[in-house]
């Protein structure tokens, strides 16, 4: 598997740790990620790839992530060959390459996206049972946070379920037909709200979820698409809040200049 991951160019210290945990993976590539200070919302716009009140909703640092996935996807529909995307925070486990590559072998010939991972913080909802009823994960991440290397060196057997809802991208990988398929729901990136996920209880009966980000437009067209999880994961991420690129108040967060 030909991983393509995103690190800033000023966050010297995170390419580090990722290639000093990772280094057992076969082909890696790393992508330059767009930073903040670099983008010019007008003329994004103008090409039809935001709206303009998108920051009124997304924080910007959301915004670059989104960018940076749709130039792989680009890459993906022109290659024709899937890709296989990754953060700088992701944590792979050691048989990920083969284990990866099996489960892709399973997915119908129409499939467009497969999540190899999520933010174990959040609720995971897939597809137990295929049209019967989803199934709601609870996971534990401060102990998954004190256990990585033990994750790293489990035999998984995972399988893939159709995906309902997750949060976190930490690495999936992108058929040509589903970089198409997505890109045409997703883009232009706009501040918009979509009915509560299926399977998680809803705080009032009218509630709906908004568009806070690039996690939220992928759920909100998961029903529309070929998108699968994997289970159990193969790719974990420690999600350190407090030293994000993209939530407001990370450490490795810049303000945003037009």
């Amino acid at each position: 598997m030909h991983v393509h991951f995103f690190n800033l160019d000023r966050c010297e210290e995170r390419l580090a740790e990722f290639m000093n945990v990772n280094g057992h993976l076969e082909e890696l590539t790393r992508v330059r990620a767009f930073d903040s200070d670099g983008i010019d919302l007008i003329t994004l716009a103008q090409q039809g790839l935001v709206k303009g009140d998108i920051l009124s909703m997304y924080p910007v640092g959301a915004v670059c992530l989104a960018l940076g996935n749709c130039a792989l996807w680009n890459m993906a529909i022109e290659s024709g060959k899937h890709m296989t995307v990754a953060e700088d925070d992701a944590i792979f486990n050691l048989k990920f390459d083969v284990c990866a590559a099996e489960v892709i072998e399973t997915l119908p010939p129409d499939w467009d996206l497969i999540h190899w991972g999520w933010n174990l913080d959040a609720p995971l909802v897939f597809d137990m049972l295929h049209g019967v009823t989803p199934c709601v994960v609870h996971c534990d991440q401060d102990k998954m946070r004190l256990n990585t290397r033990n994750f790293q060196g489990l035999s998984l057997s995972p399988r893939p379920f159709r995906a309902a809802w997750l949060l976190g991208r930490p690495c999936y990988t992108i058929s040509p037909k589903g970089a198409e398929n997505l890109k045409s729901k997703v883009f232009p990136l706009r501040p918009f709200t979509f009915p509560w996920p299926e399977g998680l209880p809803k705080p009032t009966p009218t509630a709906v979820k908004k568009t806070v980000g690039f996690d939220y437009a992928l759920n909100s067209v998961y029903r529309q698409v070929n998108a699968y999880v994997c289970f159990p994961p193969l790719v974990i991420t420690k999600n350190e809040r407090w030293k994000s690129t993209i939530q407001p108040g990370g450490s490795g967060t810049v303000p945003y200049r037009p």
